[in-house]
């Protein structure tokens, strides 16, 4: 074939896809196809031209429509004549932004001083309580009050104190504060979070709780003099936390508390300087038991103590070291999310044998640390071995004296472990000797206090120095959530789904048997595709597995979309409503209940009815998804270590004198850490810095890390699709979110990428510029184009902001807006006109006016905010306050209403502008008629607008600026969701974006878009959204002002198409249309998407899920570009598999078993709620990692979950569900259990190359053929024809194929699938030898650090009197 599109020569497809991703299509080409001796008469080819006029009248009828609808030439002659173009200054812009964050994060760090100031003068100033005062006081009855967070406003619900307090509890007003996370608090005093396995009785404890709360004058201080401050609060090296404002605690009551404020990123970074750390374990034959599971822990605790900073490996020796991880072997590796997540599963797996070779272990660890602080890898700060044993038989001190002696820059930290009385003295010396420190663990219950011992070890030279404070900044992540609460959380998803596939397991063997009891004598409920039952219920057609999933329920747009059409049926043929037929077996049930989730119907299913009321399920959902789906916080954290300013203590010991133990006080050398404050700041409080309205459509910004992760960026998504954290969700890189577009494979580095990521964690300042992709609609739609990079770093911080602009339209900005005064003084006009009605809506996340603080005013909405502001504006002493604020200590003005504000005024002028230029929407007849157009232009500018949205099906007319706001007209609403509640944010809208994309591409075109889940039966009668881009054209620049848009009935649309398509030109009758049976026609988007077909079920899928032989045939002729995608951020769920129905068998020993279980785990619940967990071993519930049985019950759960099927969830059951009949068998009663691993994922997306259906200025079409049976040489041979056509004035074409010639079809969906690695690869890290900055401040050496002796009590073995008595008495017996 020659190269061009419109050719008449056709290709041949030869040969068969064997599969979906290696076949690829050989085309042969020729003059002639012959089939059978005979060739095909012009007349039954495709009718190419009526094809072509098709395109043509549909592409400018609704071009009309739209534009008259949506008063496109209205508003963008206001625009036009009043608005200016600016070009943007990249450099500027970002100097100007980071200035203003730097001003910020400097004002917090302040703060943080003054707390940390405070705090190390009332710690010395303070008078101590003793041991002795404290048993005293409670001899005396005498409390120590504080808030305790998590006693507080809890009620007795039920007996004869109901409504009273319960004990050991207090009372404490709160009100709700949008600034805080819209939780109530108190901000008149702190609030202390004590852990469950510290007691708030020890004399440390209490001491710091009662000289801390003196810090509540300081936080309020702090809060009145920045209103942009968050939470503040002192972590203690005791364990508690104070917190300000005081609030009650925020764990559920079937949540465990894991918070340990010691184990937080922002602590664990202040408390230390970076490190570089192995851990030998040792896995010798001693090592079994409740040891084994001990020393499991003390590992898994230790890994929660490194921050992104450290860098980490794990051996376990007997007789040689093994690493963990085999693929770490050697190494030390970055101590990232996946790289501990990889460490922990390593772990989990063990076994015991041999005797210890310590002298290896010690070697190997050695080795390892020396190379790494030669190469100048790692850390290049502390290094230290943990060494975690049951005992050593000596102190090995020629392996300390080779490698670490004299300069001792390894720490060496030993726990033991075991109750045993042993010899600790070797292990004991090792830590001493090596400027470490030695613990003994002997139950569950001490691991984590035995573990954070060595914290206050590696801070001694920062706490020596003394007036060196260095201040840390942690990268983001999510408030209070730990990745093990993560894997908590996913654990109980999972077994919550088998809970509830078992619940429907027993449902639906019952129903199995209700029916066969029924067949017998009535038959008349067994029912198979009509709508009704015998009883009248509506029905719905179900599968065995959709009904183990999702039980009873079906979603609730599903229902009402059936609920329209059968309403729309029975007003058709009300005859039909009482004609039931029977068809197949099938199962009955008509006892609705709740589900969290949808069951796919299968597109070539049978279709479903069902009625049910739509409050009741509504309620349901939303209870389900609240409960489901925990909201997080994502923060950064500022922080700075907080010292004891006494160099030396006095300690108590114990010394045997004449065999009497006395106590003896000794005043010793010390360097103690108090603690760590510091205060958060919430990612939004960043983008703030950022205006989006500055950066203009599709520009962004993103803050990037000395390692490289994005603290913000609106590719980086930290949560997976059901709501809960992905493994790596805070060590996402730049590299990972910035998609280069180029040729190469998955994680090819990109030069200009790299440069810019560099310079950018060096801090420095820079611009580049390189092509992109960027993704849209879930990954389902991908754009290609060329930004423009602005870089600058942030001072006296690790990070550095990054400003993205796209080429062209991105580096202009339309300037118009309205000065309030002038305009009332030259027109005497009140703005507040501007705003009338209620079809108006503002950017709920944008920032026009606010108060500092929330006592000051509160509104009911974001545009009641901004009507108050904008009536302030019209005062006649009105001031714009345009900066952010910053402190000020008049603690009057810190209250004053008046002026404590803050105003945008750029942004408030260009808002109030944009409401004016756009007034003109809310008329309800057009203003102008189109002298070009005196046909349908002119009937419909007499119409009057909501004449026009009931004639063409329009539900909805829009128009939403570059400010932020959105107006909207409509007669009806299609979803329960209306349009503006779902688009709130326009400017970040999809619609919108591509809507501005398109302009460059057809400046007078719609883009058109369906739902995805259109033609699945699972939404209510779907929407067509229509969106088009209103630019500003001056002196040979333009910008985009605004995007003006509508929604079309999904079936009005497509009426509009197929009456347009059954006809030709000027009324002649012709043989073949869109209406006749041998012609299918599609519309389809420019990403291939169908937007019309004849079978309503193919809207809004893939083209290729239809025909991918057509779809391939158009992507060999460049019609559609291939553009492949990839996600780093990917989660992928490896199957576990459950074990054999065999193990079901319920015999009285499991019986006995799941009693055991139950009482032991109940015992567990009640002293970890108690808060008596500190007597007993309260740390079962933290980072260990055991076996949980599936079926999970939530008592304390209370909001409702899926009732069991079968259940009276009802009253009045009003649903009918049929269940088809297959093999029902025990296999059916297991979920398929999953477990959630970081991957990476790849898809291949496709973009339409529009200049493909273009000869010159002139549209063309692009034509083809296939020979069908080409394989079969004995099959009758006939070509199936295709024809492509642009339609103007939008993204769509019109494509139209010949099924005259039945051709078996091929089809491949667009899916994510996981990118398989060679394994030569499996061992690289993606992001191990990416460059990263180490932390500016290192402080690991003090020369008199020597002086300090705290190091740990190690023990000699000592006789035992029962030994000795039994031994004596055996001895007396075998002498008689």
């Amino acid at each position: 074939m020659s190269g061009t599109p419109s050719s008449e020569l056709h290709c041949t497809v030869l040969s068969r896809r064997e599969t979906m991703t290696s076949t690829k299509l050989v085309f042969l080409f020729s003059v002639a196809v012959i089939s059978l001796g005979t060739v095909r008469t012009a007349e039954a080819d495709l009718p190419h031209v009526e094809i072509s006029n098709w395109a043509i009248r549909f592409g400018a009828q609704m071009w009309e429509i739209g534009k008259q609808v949506t008063r496109i030439r209205e508003i963008k002659e206001r625009y036009q004549s009043e608005a200016k173009i600016e070009q943007v200054d990249g450099f500027a812009m970002v100097k100007e932004m980071a200035e203003e964050m730097e001003n910020m994060m400097g004002d917090k760090i302040e703060a943080i001083k003054r707390i940390m100031d405070a705090a190390e003068q009332l710690s010395v100033s303070h008078p101590r309580l003793s041991r002795q005062d404290l048993y005293e006081m409670r001899q005396r009855a005498e409390t120590i009050e504080y808030y305790n967070a998590k006693r507080l406003n809890m009620y007795h619900k039920s007996g004869p104190k109901a409504g009273e307090l319960l004990d050991n509890h207090k009372e404490l007003i709160m009100s709700n504060s949008q600034h805080f996370g819209n939780v109530g608090v108190n901000t008149s005093v702190s609030a202390v979070h004590v852990p469950t396995n510290v007691f708030d009785g020890g004399p440390d404890v209490m001491n710091g709780i009662l000289w801390s709360e003196q810090l509540d004058r300081i936080f309020m201080t702090n809060y009145e003099s920045d209103p942009s401050l968050t939470w503040q609060y002192f972590g203690s090296s005791t364990g508690f936390m104070r917190q300000y404002p005081a609030t009650k605690w925020g764990q559920g009551e079937w949540e465990p508390d894991l918070f340990d404020c010691r184990l937080r990123p922002w602590y664990l970074q202040a408390a230390a300087s970076p490190k570089d750390m192995i851990i030998l374990v040792d896995t010798s034959g001693s090592m079994t038991g409740v040891r084994k599971e001990i020393a499991k822990h003390v590992v898994l605790t230790l890994l929660d103590t490194l921050s992104e900073n450290d860098f980490i490996n794990i051996y376990k020796f007997s007789e040689v070291p093994v690493p963990v991880v085999p693929c770490f072997k050697d190494k030390l590796v970055q101590a990232n999310l996946e790289n501990v997540r990889e460490l922990r599963n390593g772990m989990m797996e063990s076994e015991t044998s041999d005797i210890a070779n310590f002298t290896s272990a010690f070697t190997t660890a050695f080795e390892i640390l020396a190379k790494y602080n030669r190469t100048t890898q790692g850390s290049q700060c502390n290094q230290a071995i943990m060494l975690v044993t049951d005992g050593a038989p000596v102190g090995y001190r020629e392996i300390f004296e080779k490698y670490n002696w004299p300069h001792k820059p390894v720490r060496v930290f030993t726990y033991v472990i075991g109750r045993e009385i042993i010899d600790t003295a070797a292990t004991n010396w090792m830590a001493c000797a090596n400027k470490g420190y030695f613990a003994r663990v002997t139950s569950l219950a001490e691991v984590r206090e035995q573990v954070l011992k060595y914290i206050p070890v590696l801070s001694r030279p920062m706490v020596m120095y003394q007036k060196d404070h260095p201040v840390i900044w942690t990268s983001a992540y999510i408030d209070i959530a730990e990745p093990k609460l993560s894997d908590w959380l996913w654990e109980i998803r999972e077994r919550r789904k088998q809970r509830d596939r078992s619940l429907n397991y027993r449902a639906l063997l019952r129903l199995i048997s209700e029916r066969n009891n029924a067949q017998s004598d009535d038959t008349s409920n067994v029912t198979g595709n009509n709508t009704r039952d015998a009883s009248g219920r509506p029905t719905i057609s179900m599968t065995v597995e959709q009904y183990l999933t999702y039980g009873n329920l079906v979603n609730e747009e599903r229902l009402n979309a059936h609920r329209i059409k059968q309403e729309r049926e029975e007003a058709a043929n009300p005859a039909n409503n009482q004609q039931h037929n029977r068809q197949g077996k099938s199962v009955t049930s008509t006892t609705p209940n709740p589900v969290s989730s949808v069951p796919t119907k299968h597109p070539d299913g049978p279709r479903a009815e069902a009625l049910v009321k739509p409050d009741t399920l509504k309620a349901w959902l939303k209870r389900i998804e609240t409960r489901t789906k925990p909201k997080f916080l994502m923060a950064i954290s500022v922080a700075t270590p907080v010292y004891d300013r006494k160099n030396f203590s006095n300690i108590i010991e114990k010394i045997l004198i004449n065999d009497i133990w006395e106590e003896k006080t000794r005043t010793v050398r010390t360097a103690n850490l108090l603690g760590v404050a510091g205060t958060d700041i919430p990612v939004t409080e960043l983008k703030k810095r950022t205006p989006a309205y500055k950066l203009g459509v599709n520009g962004y910004s993103f803050i990037v890390n000395n390692n490289g992760f994005v603290l913000h960026h609106p590719d980086h998504r930290p949560l997976d699709a059901d709501g809960l954290l992905k493994p790596n969700y805070n060590t996402v890189d730049l590299s990972e979110v910035e998609l280069v577009d180029s040729d190469g494979g998955p994680r090819e580095n990109d030069t200009y990428l790299m440069t810019m990521r560099r310079e950018m964690i060096e801090r420095r300042e820079g611009e580049t510029s390189f092509k992109v992709r960027v993704h849209h609609d879930g990954m389902r739609r991908v754009s290609v184009r060329r930004q423009r990079y602005y870089y600058r770093g942030l001072k006296g911080t690790p990070y550095s902001l990054g400003l993205a602009l796209p080429d062209g339209y991105g580096h202009f900005r339309v300037v118009a807006e309205t000065e309030v005064k002038r305009l009332m003084a030259d027109h005497n006009i009140n703005v507040s006109s501007f705003f009338s009605g209620k079809n108006w809506k503002i950017h709920p996340d944008w920032i026009y006016c606010r108060y500092n603080y929330d006592h000051l005013k509160s509104f009911d909405s974001p545009e009641a905010q901004v009507m108050h502001f904008v009536d302030r504006t019209q005062r006649e002493r009105w001031r714009w306050n345009s900066k952010h604020p910053r402190p000020s200590h008049d603690s009057a003005r810190s209250h004053k209403q008046d002026d404590n504000f803050y105003c945008d005024k750029h942004l408030m002028q260009s808002l109030i502008f944009d409401a004016q230029a756009t007034e003109v929407f809310d008329k309800n007849i057009s203003l102008s008629i189109d002298r070009q157009d005196p046909g349908l232009g002119m009937l419909m500018a007499l119409l009057a607008r909501h004449a026009m949205f009931k004639l063409f099906g329009i539900s909805v007319a829009f128009v939403a600026t570059r400010s932020g706001l959105l107006r909207w007209q409509d007669i009806s609403t299609i979803d329960d969701k209306h349009f503006s509640e779902a688009n709130l944010n326009a400017i970040d809208q999809t619609w919108y974006k591509r809507a501005v994309d398109q302009y460059s591409v057809e400046p007078d075109s719609f883009v058109y878009s369906v739902p995805f889940s259109t033609g699945t039966g699972i939404t209510n009668e779907s929407v067509v959204t229509a969106s088009h881009a209103i630019f500003v054209e001056k002196g040979g620049y333009k910008a985009p002002a605004a995007v003006v848009g509508l929604q079309y009935k999904n079936s009005a649309f497509r009426e509009t198409f197929f009456n347009i398509t059954s006809g030709c030109t000027g009324g002649v009758q012709c043989r073949r249309t869109c209406s006749s049976g041998d012609l299918s026609c599609y519309v389809v988007d420019n990403h291939g998407y169908i937007v019309i077909s004849k079978e309503e079920r193919d809207t809004g899928r893939f083209f290729g899920e239809i025909d991918w032989l057509v779809m391939d045939s158009l992507i060999h002729y460049g019609v559609f570009k291939r553009v492949r995608i990839y996600d780093y951020q990917a989660v992928c769920k490896d199957m576990q598999g459950h074990r054999s129905a065999a193990n079901f068998i319920l015999t009285p020993l499991r019986y006995m078993k799941w009693f055991v279980q139950w009482m032991v785990g109940r015992a567990t619940w009640l002293i970890l709620q108690t808060q008596i967990a500190h007597l007993m071993n309260p740390d079962w519930a933290w980072a260990m990692e055991q076996e949980q049985a599936d079926y999970h019950n939530e008592d304390n759960d209370e909001s409702p979950g899926p009732t069991p099927t079968g259940g009276e969830f009802m009253a009045d059951g009003d649903i009918s569900i049929i269940v088809h009949d297959e093999a029902v068998t025990m296999d059916n009663a297991y979920a398929n259990k999953t477990r959630p691993r970081p991957c990476d994922q790849q898809a291949d997306l496709y973009v339409l190359q529009p200049e493909k259906l273009f000869k010159g200025d002139k549209p063309d079409s692009v034509k083809g053929k296939q020979n069908c049976n080409s394989n079969n040489l004995g099959a009758r041979q006939c070509e199936r024809h295709y024809s492509t056509h642009k339609i103007p004035h939008s993204n769509l074409l019109l494509l139209v194929i010949d099924t005259t010639c039945r051709c078996e079809t091929q089809k491949q969906k667009i899916e994510m699938e996981e990118v398989r690695v060679n394994e030569s690869l499996f061992c690289e890290r993606p992001q191990e030898n990416l460059y990263r900055l180490r932390p500016s401040v290192c402080l690991s050496y003090h020369p008199e650090e020597e002086e300090i002796k705290q190091c740990g009590k190690g023990s000699l073995q000592l006789p035992s009197l029962l030994l000795m008595t039994t031994t004596m008495i055996y001895s007396i017996l075998k002498a008689i």
